[in-house]
Protein backbone atom coordinates (compact mmCIF):
# COMPACT_ATOMS: atom_id res chain seq x y z
CA UNK A 1 0.00 0.00 0.00
CA UNK A 2 1.55 3.22 -1.05
CA UNK A 3 1.28 6.51 0.87
CA UNK A 4 0.51 9.72 -0.99
CA UNK A 5 2.06 12.90 0.29
CA UNK A 6 -0.19 15.85 0.20
CA UNK A 7 1.16 19.30 -0.11
CA UNK A 8 -0.15 21.80 2.41
CA UNK A 9 -2.36 24.42 0.96
CA UNK A 10 -0.72 27.83 0.85
CA UNK A 11 -2.64 30.78 -0.39
CA UNK A 12 0.49 32.88 -0.40
CA UNK A 13 2.99 31.51 -2.83
CA UNK A 14 6.63 31.89 -1.95
CA UNK A 15 8.30 35.08 -3.08
CA UNK A 16 10.07 33.24 -5.82
CA UNK A 17 6.76 32.35 -7.37
CA UNK A 18 5.23 35.84 -7.18
CA UNK A 19 4.95 37.75 -10.32
CA UNK A 20 7.87 39.98 -10.66
CA UNK A 21 7.77 43.57 -11.98
CA UNK A 22 4.28 44.32 -10.72
CA UNK A 23 4.14 47.42 -8.50
CA UNK A 24 1.22 49.28 -6.97
CA UNK A 25 0.19 52.37 -8.87
CA UNK A 26 0.66 55.89 -7.58
CA UNK A 27 -2.98 56.15 -6.76
CA UNK A 28 -2.84 53.07 -4.57
CA UNK A 29 0.35 54.30 -2.87
CA UNK A 30 -1.25 57.66 -2.17
CA UNK A 31 -4.34 56.02 -0.72
CA UNK A 32 -2.17 53.77 1.48
CA UNK A 33 -0.09 56.79 2.62
CA UNK A 34 -3.21 58.76 3.56
CA UNK A 35 -4.78 55.79 5.30
CA UNK A 36 -1.59 55.25 7.33
CA UNK A 37 -1.95 58.71 8.91
CA UNK A 38 1.57 59.77 7.96
CA UNK A 39 0.44 62.80 6.00
CA UNK A 40 -1.41 64.13 9.03
CA UNK A 41 1.62 63.55 11.27
CA UNK A 42 3.90 65.30 8.77
CA UNK A 43 1.53 68.27 8.61
CA UNK A 44 1.42 68.55 12.36
CA UNK A 45 5.24 68.44 12.57
CA UNK A 46 5.58 71.23 9.99
CA UNK A 47 3.02 73.39 11.79
CA UNK A 48 4.77 72.89 15.13
CA UNK A 49 8.17 73.73 13.61
CA UNK A 50 6.78 76.86 11.97
CA UNK A 51 5.30 78.23 15.18
CA UNK A 52 8.38 77.22 17.17
CA UNK A 53 10.64 79.20 14.86
CA UNK A 54 8.28 82.17 14.94
CA UNK A 55 8.17 82.10 18.74
CA UNK A 56 11.92 81.65 19.24
CA UNK A 57 12.83 84.55 16.95
CA UNK A 58 10.01 86.86 17.90
CA UNK A 59 10.36 89.99 19.99
CA UNK A 60 9.58 87.94 23.07
CA UNK A 61 13.08 86.44 22.94
CA UNK A 62 15.07 89.61 22.26
CA UNK A 63 17.30 90.96 25.05
CA UNK A 64 15.42 93.79 26.75
CA UNK A 65 17.19 93.96 30.13
CA UNK A 66 20.83 93.70 31.24
CA UNK A 67 21.10 93.34 35.01
CA UNK A 68 24.50 94.18 36.49
CA UNK A 69 25.72 93.11 39.93
CA UNK A 70 28.99 93.97 41.67
CA UNK A 71 29.65 97.28 39.88
CA UNK A 72 30.77 100.08 42.18
CA UNK A 73 33.52 102.02 40.43
CA UNK A 74 32.20 101.24 36.96
CA UNK A 75 28.73 102.43 36.05
CA UNK A 76 26.10 99.85 35.20
CA UNK A 77 25.60 101.63 31.89
CA UNK A 78 29.27 101.14 31.02
CA UNK A 79 29.07 97.41 31.83
CA UNK A 80 25.98 97.14 29.63
CA UNK A 81 27.79 98.92 26.80
CA UNK A 82 30.69 96.47 27.03
CA UNK A 83 28.26 93.55 26.95
CA UNK A 84 26.63 94.96 23.76
CA UNK A 85 23.63 92.61 23.80
CA UNK A 86 20.62 94.95 23.99
CA UNK A 87 18.23 94.17 21.16
CA UNK A 88 20.01 90.93 20.26
CA UNK A 89 18.08 87.64 19.96
CA UNK A 90 18.56 85.81 23.23
CA UNK A 91 19.67 82.70 21.34
CA UNK A 92 22.56 84.63 19.76
CA UNK A 93 24.06 85.79 23.06
CA UNK A 94 27.54 84.34 23.61
CA UNK A 95 28.38 84.47 27.35
CA UNK A 96 32.05 83.66 26.73
CA UNK A 97 32.46 86.55 24.28
CA UNK A 98 30.79 88.96 26.71
CA UNK A 99 33.02 87.76 29.54
CA UNK A 100 36.14 88.27 27.41
CA UNK A 101 35.13 91.87 26.64
CA UNK A 102 34.51 92.59 30.31
CA UNK A 103 37.83 91.10 31.45
CA UNK A 104 39.64 93.33 28.94
CA UNK A 105 38.56 96.32 31.04
CA UNK A 106 41.14 97.26 33.71
CA UNK A 107 38.44 97.64 36.36
CA UNK A 108 37.25 94.03 36.10
CA UNK A 109 39.06 91.09 37.70
CA UNK A 110 36.35 88.46 37.21
CA UNK A 111 33.02 88.24 35.42
CA UNK A 112 30.18 85.79 34.89
CA UNK A 113 27.32 86.00 32.38
CA UNK A 114 23.98 84.21 32.60
CA UNK A 115 21.17 84.15 30.05
CA UNK A 116 17.68 84.18 31.59
CA UNK A 117 14.72 83.47 29.32
CA UNK A 118 12.93 85.13 27.78
CA UNK A 119 14.82 88.45 27.54
CA UNK A 120 17.29 89.04 30.41
CA UNK A 121 21.09 88.84 30.63
CA UNK A 122 22.60 88.85 34.14
CA UNK A 123 26.20 90.06 34.49
CA UNK A 124 28.12 89.74 37.75
CA UNK A 125 31.55 91.35 38.00
CA UNK A 126 34.28 91.72 40.60
CA UNK A 127 36.16 95.00 40.42
CA UNK A 128 39.77 95.79 41.13
CA UNK A 129 40.08 96.52 44.85
CA UNK A 130 43.37 98.36 45.30
CA UNK A 131 44.28 99.54 48.76
CA UNK A 132 44.53 103.32 49.16
CA UNK A 133 46.73 105.32 51.50
CA UNK A 134 46.55 109.08 52.10
CA UNK A 135 50.08 110.40 52.74
CA UNK A 136 50.00 113.41 55.04
CA UNK A 137 53.45 114.54 56.04
CA UNK A 138 55.39 111.40 56.91
CA UNK A 139 52.33 109.30 57.75
CA UNK A 140 50.46 106.90 55.51
CA UNK A 141 46.83 106.97 56.59
CA UNK A 142 44.37 104.20 55.69
CA UNK A 143 41.38 105.70 53.86
CA UNK A 144 38.13 104.10 52.71
CA UNK A 145 35.98 104.90 49.69
CA UNK A 146 33.96 107.47 51.64
CA UNK A 147 37.08 109.49 52.48
CA UNK A 148 37.30 108.50 56.15
CA UNK A 149 40.86 108.38 57.47
CA UNK A 150 40.89 105.23 59.61
CA UNK A 151 44.36 105.27 61.11
CA UNK A 152 48.07 105.08 60.41
CA UNK A 153 49.36 102.18 58.38
CA UNK A 154 52.42 101.21 60.39
CA UNK A 155 53.40 98.41 58.03
CA UNK A 156 53.22 100.60 54.92
CA UNK A 157 52.81 97.70 52.53
CA UNK A 158 52.70 99.49 49.20
CA UNK A 159 52.33 96.52 46.85
CA UNK A 160 49.32 97.27 44.64
CA UNK A 161 48.56 100.21 46.93
CA UNK A 162 47.44 103.60 45.65
CA UNK A 163 49.19 106.41 47.53
CA UNK A 164 47.74 109.92 47.35
CA UNK A 165 50.37 112.46 48.36
CA UNK A 166 48.71 115.41 50.07
CA UNK A 167 50.45 118.71 49.17
CA UNK A 168 47.87 120.91 50.86
CA UNK A 169 50.11 121.54 53.87
CA UNK A 170 47.42 120.37 56.31
CA UNK A 171 48.33 117.78 58.90
CA UNK A 172 45.62 115.15 58.93
CA UNK A 173 45.05 112.38 61.46
CA UNK A 174 42.80 109.40 62.04
CA UNK A 175 39.18 110.52 62.30
CA UNK A 176 39.54 113.31 59.75
CA UNK A 177 37.74 113.14 56.42
CA UNK A 178 38.85 113.91 52.87
CA UNK A 179 36.78 114.33 49.72
CA UNK A 180 35.48 110.95 48.55
CA UNK A 181 35.54 112.27 44.96
CA UNK A 182 39.33 112.57 45.22
CA UNK A 183 39.54 108.94 46.34
CA UNK A 184 37.42 107.80 43.41
CA UNK A 185 39.40 109.90 40.95
CA UNK A 186 42.70 108.50 42.25
CA UNK A 187 41.43 104.96 41.71
CA UNK A 188 40.14 105.78 38.22
CA UNK A 189 43.38 107.43 37.12
CA UNK A 190 45.55 104.66 38.54
CA UNK A 191 43.57 101.93 36.81
CA UNK A 192 43.01 103.65 33.48
CA UNK A 193 46.16 105.59 32.60
CA UNK A 194 48.45 102.59 32.01
CA UNK A 195 45.86 100.73 29.93
CA UNK A 196 43.99 103.51 28.12
CA UNK A 197 46.78 106.04 27.57
CA UNK A 198 50.03 104.12 28.02
CA UNK A 199 51.07 106.37 30.92
CA UNK A 200 52.94 104.83 33.86
CA UNK A 201 52.37 106.66 37.15
CA UNK A 202 55.35 107.30 39.40
CA UNK A 203 53.62 109.58 41.92
CA UNK A 204 50.04 110.65 42.52
CA UNK A 205 49.46 114.00 44.24
CA UNK A 206 46.64 116.29 45.30
CA UNK A 207 46.25 119.82 46.58
CA UNK A 208 43.25 122.19 46.64
CA UNK A 209 44.58 124.55 43.97
CA UNK A 210 45.76 122.09 41.31
CA UNK A 211 43.53 119.17 42.19
CA UNK A 212 44.79 115.74 41.20
CA UNK A 213 48.14 115.64 39.45
CA UNK A 214 50.41 112.87 38.24
CA UNK A 215 54.17 112.57 37.93
CA UNK A 216 54.87 109.94 35.26
CA UNK A 217 57.71 107.44 35.16
CA UNK A 218 59.35 109.56 32.44
CA UNK A 219 59.20 112.71 34.60
CA UNK A 220 56.22 114.53 33.05
CA UNK A 221 53.85 116.45 35.32
CA UNK A 222 50.18 116.24 34.34
CA UNK A 223 47.42 118.24 36.03
CA UNK A 224 43.99 116.57 36.01
CA UNK A 225 42.15 118.80 38.47
CA UNK A 226 38.82 117.10 39.17
CA UNK A 227 36.95 114.14 37.70
CA UNK A 228 35.00 116.17 35.13
CA UNK A 229 35.68 115.21 31.47
CA UNK A 230 38.00 112.42 32.57
CA UNK A 231 37.43 110.42 29.38
CA UNK A 232 38.47 113.45 27.32
CA UNK A 233 41.59 114.05 29.42
CA UNK A 234 42.72 110.46 29.09
CA UNK A 235 42.00 110.55 25.35
CA UNK A 236 44.24 113.62 24.99
CA UNK A 237 47.11 111.84 26.75
CA UNK A 238 46.60 108.83 24.51
CA UNK A 239 46.80 111.07 21.46
CA UNK A 240 49.97 112.74 22.74
CA UNK A 241 51.55 109.32 23.24
CA UNK A 242 50.45 108.22 19.78
CA UNK A 243 51.99 111.38 18.27
CA UNK A 244 55.16 110.82 20.33
CA UNK A 245 54.89 114.38 21.62
CA UNK A 246 57.64 115.38 24.02
CA UNK A 247 56.54 117.51 26.97
CA UNK A 248 57.44 118.12 30.57
CA UNK A 249 54.15 119.57 31.73
CA UNK A 250 50.51 119.27 30.63
CA UNK A 251 47.48 121.02 32.10
CA UNK A 252 44.25 119.21 31.21
CA UNK A 253 41.97 121.05 33.61
CA UNK A 254 40.50 123.71 31.34
CA UNK A 255 38.47 123.47 28.13
CA UNK A 256 41.68 124.47 26.26
CA UNK A 257 44.26 122.02 27.61
CA UNK A 258 47.89 122.64 26.78
CA UNK A 259 51.38 121.27 27.32
CA UNK A 260 54.85 122.76 27.71
CA UNK A 261 58.25 121.43 26.81
CA UNK A 262 59.83 121.77 30.26
CA UNK A 263 58.35 123.44 33.33
CA UNK A 264 59.98 122.87 36.73
CA UNK A 265 57.60 121.75 39.45
CA UNK A 266 58.47 124.81 41.54
CA UNK A 267 57.27 127.11 38.74
CA UNK A 268 54.16 125.26 37.60
CA UNK A 269 51.62 127.44 39.43
CA UNK A 270 53.22 130.81 38.58
CA UNK A 271 54.05 130.08 34.95
CA UNK A 272 50.94 128.29 33.75
CA UNK A 273 49.38 131.68 32.86
CA UNK A 274 52.29 132.54 30.52
CA UNK A 275 51.39 130.97 27.20
CA UNK A 276 54.19 132.24 24.95
CA UNK A 277 55.97 128.88 24.97
CA UNK A 278 52.81 126.83 25.33
CA UNK A 279 51.32 124.36 22.88
CA UNK A 280 47.52 124.68 22.81
CA UNK A 281 45.58 121.47 22.19
CA UNK A 282 42.65 122.35 19.95
CA UNK A 283 39.93 119.73 19.83
CA UNK A 284 38.99 118.99 16.23
CA UNK A 285 36.98 115.79 16.59
CA UNK A 286 34.86 114.60 19.50
CA UNK A 287 35.49 111.48 21.50
CA UNK A 288 34.64 108.42 19.44
CA UNK A 289 33.23 105.13 20.64
CA UNK A 290 36.78 103.97 21.28
CA UNK A 291 37.44 106.99 23.53
CA UNK A 292 40.11 108.42 21.20
CA UNK A 293 40.15 112.20 21.00
CA UNK A 294 41.80 113.61 17.89
CA UNK A 295 43.78 116.73 18.78
CA UNK A 296 45.95 119.17 16.87
CA UNK A 297 48.83 121.06 18.44
CA UNK A 298 49.18 124.66 17.33
CA UNK A 299 51.58 127.32 18.56
CA UNK A 300 50.37 130.68 19.74
CA UNK A 301 52.12 133.71 18.20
Amino acid sequence: MSSVRRRPLNDNPPPSRRRRGVRPGRRILLIEFVQSGRIISLGLVLVVLYYAVQMLWSGMYVVQTVNVEGAATMSRQRVSELAAVNGMPIWSVDPNAIRARLLANPYVTSASVQVQLPDVVLITITEQKSEIRWKSGQWYLIVNGEGDLLGIDAAVVLTDTIVINDYSGKKLKAGDKVDSAVIGLARDITLRLPVDAGVIIARLGWDPRRGMHVRTSSGELILFGGSERLDEKIAILKQLRANKAEFGFADLRSMTPYYRADVPLSQVITETQVLSDTQILTTTVGITTTDVLTTTATSLP
